[in-house]
């Protein structure tokens, strides 16, 4: 469960300059376990990986900042004595569905002999966008959140376990409809018509086991309590009083609520490396499940993702073909925002899944989506003594949504193919191996007229 959000909008200005950095001295910490078995640990943190929702990208410190010694590499164990390092970075990004915004990202980290990166690490966040509509200036993002890490607990340091407590305000979420053949409304309908406001304040605990060297376990608990605002004269409103039963049924009800999640699922990862990566295999399936407890927990459904990556280098720093295929079905009830939504951020639009296809524009309990991208270094040179590559990038991305698994519905989906697809290019600016920003341009039928992102991190 990761703060996708920001990760899917943020862009570190750390790029060109270096972040904030302070280090004070710390206590004596616990001594290091026996070197002769050395410990199993996650894969080191990626930065801002743009989400709202992932990563869907793989688990990562979401700071878009390099590592806590502030030299674009982890401190080696045991180079230092205990000690403790704070990081402070400014970010900035956007893309065409929320606008163009600005925020910060800090953590304080305790660095001991025997802990690769750190010990401990506690990691706040904080993005606001602002956006014009109807000749006046909006808000329609904002996210903050605290997040504590600890990568090494148990035996042979195993374990890695993240607490991390947020406050989002989504306010011009879209609807047009349910189903993968909704249409647009006309142009005479405000735009204010065709949203709505989405408060989340949300709780999330998480652990991930090291099984093996490449395989994981991962399993959690996601408490999030919600407040709707819906416009009487909306097109949500409309669908809730007029539309079909089973469209109504879907939608329920727009009153505060609150939802638990539980969590479990399992991981492959044989990349070469989480930020620039070249070769290997990503794969997770993941199964969550929301009780309902009437007054209380008014959602009962369960959620199943998988999803595939596969990354294959053929001619060195000149082309490397990637390929990302992923799946989300819905069973039982869950609340209808969420049949947009995959992995904390939009499904099947935005900057992490159908470029050009704008976000929210289409809902649908079972989402399945895909990913095609060619990339390519071109050329390497220095800022303030930076060693960075320019490479440029071209994709195709397309999905499918469908209103129910357990039965068509050609009235709300259509009866063809139905894909949605967007295709374009964009241009990168690499770190070494530790920090890409990217900034992607998109075409679409669904793009009005074109889907813009600049966001840190590759969409996978």
């Amino acid at each position: 469960m990761k703060s996708s959000a920001i990760r899917a909008l943020a862009a570190a200005v750390a790029v060109l300059g270096a972040p904030l950095v302070f280090a004070a001295p710390a206590a004596a910490d616990t001594p290091a376990p026996d070197p002769a078995s050395p410990p199993i640990s996650p894969p080191p943190p990626s930065p801002v990986s743009p989400q709202p929702d992932g990563t869907g990208a793989p688990p990562a410190n979401g700071t878009g900042a390099p590592p806590a010694n502030g030299q674009g590499a982890p401190a080696k164990p045991g180079a230092q004595g205990p000690h403790r390092e704070l990081n402070i970075v400014p970010i900035v990004g956007g893309d065409s569905d929320v606008g163009v915004g600005f925020g910060e990202v800090s953590d304080w980290a305790g660095m001991a002999p025997g802990y690769s990166p750190y010990k401990w690490r506690l990691e706040s966040e904080a993005f606001i966008t602002f956006k014009e509509q109807d000749g006046g200036l909006i808000i329609p993002f904002q996210d903050y959140s605290l997040l504590l890490t600890l990568p090494d607990l148990a035996p042979k340091k195993r374990l890695r376990l993240d607490i991390r407590g947020a406050f989002t305000d989504e306010a011009t979420l879209k609807y047009y409809g349910i189903g993968n053949a909704s249409v647009l409304p006309p142009p005479t309908v405000n735009v204010r018509d065709t949203e709505y406001a989405r408060i989340h304040p949300t709780l999330t605990a998480e652990a991930r086991f090291a099984l093996t060297k490449a395989f994981f376990l991962r399993f959690g608990e996601q408490y999030t309590y919600n407040r709707l605002t819906v416009r009487p004269t909306s097109t949500l409103a409309a669908d809730d009083a007029s539309a079909s039963p089973e469209v109504r049924s879907i939608l329920g009800t727009f009153g505060p609520h609150s939802v638990d999640l539980l969590e479990v699922g399992v991981e492959y990862d044989s990349r070469d490396s989480e930020i620039v990566t070249r070769r290997g295999m990503f794969h997770a399936f993941k199964a969550r499940f929301s009780p309902r407890i009437d007054g209380w927990l008014p959602y009962g459904y369960q959620q199943l993702d998988a999803d595939a990556r596969f990354y294959f280098t053929p001619i060195p720093r000149r082309l490397t073909i990637t390929w990302r295929a992923v799946g989300d079905a819905l069973l039982g009830n869950p609340p209808f925002y969420e049949l947009a939504r995959f992995d904390e951020t939009p499904a099947l639009g935005g900057v992490n899944a159908v470029r050009g296809v704008p976000a929210q524009r289409y809902y649908g309990k079972v989402k399945v989506f895909e990913n095609f991208e060619l990339r390519s270094e071109i050329l390497p040179f220095t800022i303030k003594k930076k060693q960075l590559v320019l490479a440029v990038a071209a994709f195709f991305d397309a999905g499918r949504v469908w209103t129910e698994i357990s039965h068509a519905n050609p009235q709300l989906d259509g009866t063809g193919l139905g894909l949605k697809y967007g295709v374009g290019g964009g241009l990168r600016v690499q770190e070494g191996q530790t920090f890409v920003v990217r900034l992607d341009l998109a075409w679409s039928p669904d793009a009005t007229p074109i889907g813009a992102y600049f966001a840190a991190g590759e969409i996978f």
